[in-house]
């Protein structure tokens, strides 16, 4: 595993705001669709994306059956479960506090790589910057997703910390695949996830399809393309090079892009502990960033 360098920086804040957009294009998208119908065109127009690409650079799929059962249990744990519960989550919350919610993933991803990454042990330091940011995490809330709205509510944001779990999980698999080319991952994975939910889309939601405003399905392709098929490439890469700790951090800077993108474009309220939340959070990565010392363990 090497050291992040400058390219791999830039990734994160390519990924950063590709996912961060995320939760206001859904919320957008969701005044047409239905939540596993969006999920269901984003994988679509994901997987044509990165297949396209992958073709023009001379490369193919694995044919082993082996890398497709990879590929199923990738995409069940970065894009179908997840995606899913997002998705519908934002039918009950607002996309702001989805975004917020997602900042727990790096406390799920730095505990589960300590157990199977064999590079990504725990250190002090990190362990601080950890408690730092869940700080930052729990200011950010301030407690009132948790306490206030209908039960409805409280059940859309469980399904968004269940959604940082898997995504905390499929960082760690991803880690722990064989040598492949992360396009090919990336491309296998969308695949796979499309073709398995979309009987179930079919059954659960052909009934609701009408025509898409114009809105609606500007921002479900630009999930398919950029939130969906491009991230998804970068972020196997950026994991198979850096570990799943390194990019756990952009779950740290995706809440105050999907917080700001959310108060901007959807007027949804914003209160000034949020900012001071902003901050520990800041401080937490800085942390879990910095240069371990060799009594650090």
């Amino acid at each position: 595993m090497q050291s992040p360098t400058v390219q791999h920086w830039f990734f994160l804040l390519l990924l950063s705001l590709a996912w961060g957009f995320a939760f206001y294009l859904i919320a957008v998208a969701l005044h047409a669709f239905a939540p596993l119908t969006i999920v269901n065109i984003r994988l679509v127009v994901g997987a044509a994306t990165l297949y396209v690409i992958m073709r023009w650079q001379g490369q193919r799929l694995p044919h082993e059956p082996i890398w497709w059962g990879r590929f199923a249990l990738l995409s069940l744990l970065g894009n179908l479960i997840p995606f899913s519960l997002i998705t519908w989550a934002e039918t009950e919350i607002s996309s702001s506090q989805a975004g917020l919610l997602m900042a727990l993933m790096p406390i799920s991803t730095m505990v589960l790589a300590h157990f199977f990454v064999h590079e990504e042990a725990l250190t002090t330091r990190r362990l601080l910057g950890v408690a730092l940011g869940f700080s930052g995490v729990v200011i950010l809330i301030g407690g009132a997703p948790l306490r206030e709205g209908s039960d409805g509510t409280l059940l859309a944001q469980i399904a968004v910390l269940l959604a940082t779990l898997a995504y905390a999980s499929n960082a760690v698999q991803t880690k722990r695949l064989p040598p492949i080319d992360s396009l090919a991952v990336a491309t296998g994975s969308l695949s796979v996830g499309a073709v398995l939910l979309l009987p179930v889309t079919l059954y659960l939601e052909a009934e609701t399809w009408t025509a898409p405003t114009l809105p609606a399905l500007s921002a479900t392709l630009a999930l398919g393309v950029a939130s969906t098929g491009l991230a998804t490439w970068i972020y196997f890469r950026v994991v198979a090079d850096c570990g799943p700790s390194f990019l756990s951090i952009i779950n740290y800077i995706i809440p105050a892009i999907a917080f700001a993108a959310g108060v901007l474009f959807l007027g949804e309220s914003a209160r000034p502990s949020q900012f001071l939340g902003l901050l520990f959070v800041l401080a937490g990565i800085a942390l879990t960033q910095a240069k371990a010392s060799a009594n650090s363990r």
